[in-house]
């Protein structure tokens, strides 16, 4: 049986970064169907869309209710049975689809490969996630996405759709603030947690094959440049403590904890540095 493809790209306000995430989509060697879909842009993301004509989907709403509403809305208007998130600051190489669809077996909860970061206006870049390639246990990768400080991105695997819409929650209970509810911190962790109750199996390539933008709008450089890093740290550690109350899920391994405080307080003080070096500066 063949399976359809469909890459899903959620977009707002980055008319300047969306179309290397589109022109990588469309780039595919394997067949796919192509969707943007934007909430409430006020930019040229419109324009920039008509621009590709009938090459993709683009599907616009009128009110922005937030990163997680359109991420979900991208994927419920997705025709494939397979469905691959490319966010709007970020490309895959053309072998993406190709390579990891075959991994996708059935007793496999999803597929993901190295990634690597790009940083905006230089030439550097560095890879992520140096971890064991093929198909695997997901206990392993369980222990692994507990005891790290952050999460891995969905940017850089691919799933089944219904297994997004099931695993992707709309918000997580007891969140708030500024990582609270559907801002995509800790949601974006429980689609790999979430999805790992229901298969024994992952799949990974090592092979930098997606490509992540750091820019001073991204989550993640902007709680590291603003100093909220503690506050982003604290929002998934509240995504794993759901995680961890599921039926079936797989316990903190002995040691994790301890791990994962002494690499928090690494987190803390490098933050701690780099905030006295800019003070010096000034």
């Amino acid at each position: 049986m063949t399976l359809n493809v469909s890459i899903v790209i959620p977009t707002f306000n980055r008319c300047h970064l969306v179309s290397k995430a589109i022109d990588s989509a469309l780039a595919q060697t394997h067949p796919v169907e192509v969707i943007l879909c934007d909430h409430a842009s006020r930019d040229a993301t419109p324009e920039i869309a008509s621009g590709y004509g009938s090459k993709i989907r683009y599907v616009r709403r009128e009110i922005d209710r937030g990163p997680v509403v359109c991420w979900r809305d991208a994927i419920e208007n997705a025709s494939g049975d397979i469905v691959h998130i490319t966010y709007d600051d970020d490309w895959i190489d053309p072998t993406f689809i190709e390579r990891t669809l075959p991994l996708l077996r059935d007793d496999v909860a999803f597929v993901y490969t190295q990634g690597m970061i790009h940083v905006a206006e230089t030439e550097a870049s560095h890879a992520e996630m140096r971890h064991p390639p093929g198909v695997r246990s997901v206990a392993g990768l369980v222990q692994h996405l507990l005891r790290s400080p952050l999460t891995i991105s969905p940017g850089c695997a691919l799933f089944r759709k219904k297994d997004l819409l099931k695993n992707l929650l709309p918000e997580i209970p007891g969140a708030k603030g500024l990582y609270g509810k559907n801002s995509g911190v800790g949601e974006d962790l429980l689609v790999f947690l979430l999805c790992t109750l229901d298969y024994p199996k992952y799949a990974y390539i090592p092979e930098p094959l997606a490509h992540f933008l750091a820019h001073p709008t991204s989550i993640t450089t902007n709680a590291g440049t603003s100093g909220r890093m503690d506050v982003l740290v604290d929002a998934y550690a509240l995504a794993r403590k759901y995680y961890l109350a599921q039926p079936g899920s797989i316990p903190m391994a002995d040691g994790v904890s301890r791990w994962l405080a002494r690499k928090l307080w690494k987190i803390r003080s490098a933050r701690k540095t780099i905030l006295n070096a800019q003070s010096l500066r000034k």
